[in-house]
């Protein structure tokens, strides 16, 4: 169900801010058939479905931080430090009470994320929590019809939001180049249109000068002023991939069955399932063999400049090159295999925390390939899973206890939840 965002244009009392007297508004934000607006009033004890807000102020937040809502990608365990102020509508401010609903961008979608929520010192709070996935098309078009109507509703006013009409001119009149640079500079957390030249001549070379497959994900997980020497890393690893490549593993990737979903952990649990059935593994612990046939290639390097990137793959085999041993350098080797197996275009491919199809597909993968979901169902004792029993199975399989955890809660395979 794609979102929706209804208003009425409410009466006003007298004000200094003619703007917010302007456009006040009843709003109601509807996601997956859940009132995101559903609010309990304290003082009044009554509930509704909608808040009283100045649309123009809502308008101005979805505008002033439009490239990095359609573009910044989310790192879950590592955000930046201003993302929840420009991904979460509760930062709308200027004294006016808005849900805690955050927007987040995956390749083709959105992802709507809202939480129960109280304001500090109010007497209001927002009682619905979910999330839901909607068209990228479908929120575009939302915000559209909100920021016209503020314009208009201004204009018959006689009223002008100079900041509003300055940017939503340039993101209307934006060409293919300045729109890539937009990308480019949302991707790496910047507003596009504050940016300093200096920065933006740092984001242009390192967007040219580093490959098409890798760029988009590099800049997602850099931090300020260090696109230099991730460049230098990123070279100096692909050219140790170079000479450790495996090109076999091109014979399993052909041989492999098309997908049945869309959904990004269900493709790499699938791709997992189906290469450990052509090789014929057991279900028991798998082994990354250094040589022969079946050999995937590791080079343990210096960590990047970033410390959010965990590992680069190569762009014709699943060697990679990888920041930690153990078994979290083990799982990071798997994450390469899948994402070599499962990727759809050419070239090298950054391993990560984001939260994007190809890197959830890959850790799916990785979970499924080293500790299969079947053999853990047989394993498992009962229906409850104790910690002891977790530590085992990943003793067993050579996998941290949070792999096991998370496949065992994925796949329905028991109840961890007195932990």
């Amino acid at each position: 169900m794609p979102i929706r965002m209804a208003f009425d244009w409410v009466e006003a009392p007298p004000s200094t801010d003619l703007l917010a007297q302007s456009t006040m508004a009843a709003l109601t934000i509807e996601v997956d058939g859940c009132v995101v607006t559903s609010v309990l009033d304290r003082r009044s004890r009554s509930c509704r479905n909608h808040v009283v807000t100045p649309l123009v102020y809502v308008a101005e937040w979805l505008v002033a931080n439009w490239w990095r809502l359609l573009h910044e990608v989310e790192n879950e365990r590592a955000p930046r430090g201003d993302f929840a102020e420009t991904h979460d509508l509760a930062f709308v401010g200027e004294g006016f009470l808005l849900p805690s609903l955050t927007i987040v961008p995956t390749p083709q979608r959105m992802r709507l994320r809202w939480s129960r929520y109280r304001p500090l010192h109010s007497e209001i709070e927002f009682t619905e929590q979910g999330e839901a996935v909607v068209e990228r098309h479908d929120f575009v078009g939302t915000v559209q019809t909100i920021v016209e109507a503020a314009r208009e509703r201004l204009a018959g006013d006689g009223l002008t939001a100079e900041c509003l009409e300055r940017d939503w001119a340039a993101i209307q009149t934006a060409d293919s180049g300045e729109r890539e640079f937009c990308r480019a500079a949302a991707l790496y957390g910047q507003d596009p249109f504050a940016v300093s030249q200096p920065l933006a001549d740092q984001i242009i070379d390192f967007w040219q000068r580093t490959a098409p497959t890798i760029r988009e994900d590099a800049l997602a997980t850099a931090n300020e002023e260090c696109l230099g020497s991730l460049t230098d890393w990123l070279t100096g690893a692909l050219q140790c991939l170079r000479a450790t490549a495996n090109p076999t593993w091109a014979n399993v990737r052909r041989a492999l069955p098309a997908s049945s979903t869309r959904e990004p952990h269900r493709r790499g649990y699938e791709l997992a399932q189906a290469v450990r059935a052509q090789l014929a593994l057991a279900e028991d612990r798998y082994d990354f063999a250094t040589d022969g046939p079946n050999a995937l290639p590791s080079v343990e390097l210096q960590p990047p400049p970033q410390w959010r990137i965990q590992g680069l793959v190569a762009a014709d085999s699943p060697a990679c090159a990888i920041t930690a041993g153990g078994t979290a350098g083990r799982f990071l080797q798997a994450r390469a295999l899948g994402d070599y197996l499962g990727r759809t275009e050419h070239g090298p491919a950054i391993l990560s925390g984001l939260a994007t199809d190809r890197q959830a597909q890959s850790r799916a993968f990785a979970a499924e390939f080293l500790a299969p979901s079947a053999s853990l169902r047989r394993r498992l004792r009962g229906r409850h899973a104790h910690p002891d029993e977790v530590d085992e199975l990943a003793a067993a399989f050579d996998v941290s206890s949070y792999v096991v955890r998370h496949q065992i809660q994925n796949h329905g395979l028991a109840d961890c939840t007195e932990w």
